[in-house]
C-alpha cells in the first residue's frame, strides 16, 4: 500500500503559509518505487498551471539517504511514457541505482504525447527548434507547428526549477536547493546548475538530453536508445559536433541495442555527436516481454551498465 504523506519531512513555505507536504512514492502497483526518500509531485504541485500538458502527471523525485554526490540526475521519458518508466526495485530500476550511485534524481513530467519524428515528418531543419521549444516553452522559428501554443509553464526548464524549489520548501534538510541559483530567476534555463547535474533520458528523452548538452556544459549526459532524429539512417545535422557544442564528447554516455529498429540512428547519431569508443554500449540486454527498444531503460539485466554510466 502506498505511504501516507511524508508530513515529518514538510518545511514551511516562505510566507508562512500552510507547510508543504510531499507524497510519497507508492511502494507496491504501478508506479511503485522501493525505499525511503522517494517522493511525487506532479507540475501543478510545484505551482505550475493546470492546463500545461501533462500538469497533472506524477513527477518522481529521489535523493540518496547517505553519500550524496551533490549531483542531480534529471531524467526525461519517451514519447508517450511518463515519470514512471524508471521507477521499480532498488536495485533493478534506473532511479534506484541512481540513487545508490549517491545521485539525486528528478523525472519530469512534460510534453511527450507525441514523438518529435513524428512532429518533424523527418525534415532536417525541424528537429532542433522543436527539441528546444519543448525544453523552453517557448515555440522557437522552426519548429513544428504542433508546438506553436506552448508556454513557459509547460517547458521541461520549467518544470525543474519549480519542482526544485518544491522539493526545497517541503523536503529542506534534502539537499535540492544546491541545484538552483535563485540569483537567476525567472531564467529557468539559466537558474539550473548545470555543472551540477546529470541529464538523462530514454528515446524522445534522450534527444532531449543531448540538446541539453549542447545548450550548456553538465556534468553528464546519458541517452537511453537515443537520439533518434534523422531519416534512414542518417542522423539530424543538428547532432554533429561543433563549436556550440557546450559539454564535451567525454561526459557522454549511451546505452542502446542494436535489434532496436524503433530507432535505427542512434549509433549513427552517437558517431555524429563524437561519442568516446569506451562510452558507447550497442549491446543493451534485452529481456523477455521488453522491446529492444523500451530495454535499455526497463530491463533490470542492464542495471550494471546503468550503474556505470552513472557512476562518478
Amino acid at each position: 500500500m502506498p505511504r501516507e504523506p511524508a508530513s515529518s519531512d514538510a518545511g514551511r513555505q516562505p510566507d508562512g503559509g500552510r507547510p508543504v507536504v510531499l507524497r510519497r512514492c507508492p511502494t507496491a502497483g504501478p508506479g511503485a518505487m522501493e525505499g525511503d526518500e522517494c517522493f511525487l509531485l506532479s507540475p501543478v504541485e510545484a505551482g505550475l498551471d493546470a492546463a500545461g500538458t501533462n500538469a497533472t502527471v506524477d513527477q518522481y523525485a529521489l535523493r540518496p539517504p547517505s553519500g550524496a554526490r551533490g549531483t542531480l540526475l534529471v531524467f526525461l521519458n519517451g514519447s508517450g511514457g511518463s515519470p514512471r518508466a524508471g521507477a521499480g526495485s532498488a536495485s533493478g530500476s534506473f532511479y534506484g541505482v541512481a540513487r545508490a550511485q549517491g545521485l539525486h534524481v528528478l523525472a519530469v513530467s512534460y510534453s511527450s504525447d507525441t514523438a518529435v519524428g513524428q512532429l518533424c515528418s523527418g525534415q532536417d531543419a525541424c528537429f532542433e527548434p522543436t527539441r528546444a521549444s519543448l525544453l523552453l516553452g517557448d515555440p522557437q522559428v522552426g519548429a513544428a507547428s504542433a508546438v506553436n501554443d506552448l508556454t513557459p509553464g509547460e517547458g521541461v526548464f520549467e518544470r525543474v526549477v519549480r519542482a526544485l524549489l518544491r522539493l526545497a520548501e517541503g523536503d529542506p534538510s534534502g539537499g535540492w536547493e544546491a541545484f538552483v541559483d535563485r540569483a537567476k530567476l525567472p531564467d529557468a534555463e539559466a537558474a539550473i546548475r548545470w555543472e551540477s547535474v546529470y541529464v538523462a533520458g530514454h528515446s524522445q528523452g534522450g534527444g532531449h538530453a543531448a540538446l541539453v548538452a549542447k545548450r550548456q556544459r553538465v556534468a553528464r549526459a546519458v541517452m537511453l536508445a537515443a537520439p533518434c532524429d534523422g531519416s534512414a539512417t542518417e542522423a539530424a545535422s543538428w547532432l554533429t559536433r561543433s563549436p556550440a557544442w557546450k559539454t564535451e564528447p567525454a561526459r557522454l554516455r549511451g546505452l542502446w541495442s542494436r535489434a532496436d529498429a524503433t530507432c535505427a540512428r542512434a549509433a549513427a547519431a552517437w558517431t555524429a555527436m563524437g561519442f568516446l569508443p569506451e562510452h558507447r554500449d550497442e549491446d543493451a540486454s534485452v529481456c523477455a516481454g521488453e522491446t529492444p527498444h523500451a530495454a535499455p531503460l526497463r530491463c533490470a539485466s542492464n542495471a550494471a551498465r546503468w550503474a556505470q554510466r552513472l557512476a562518478p
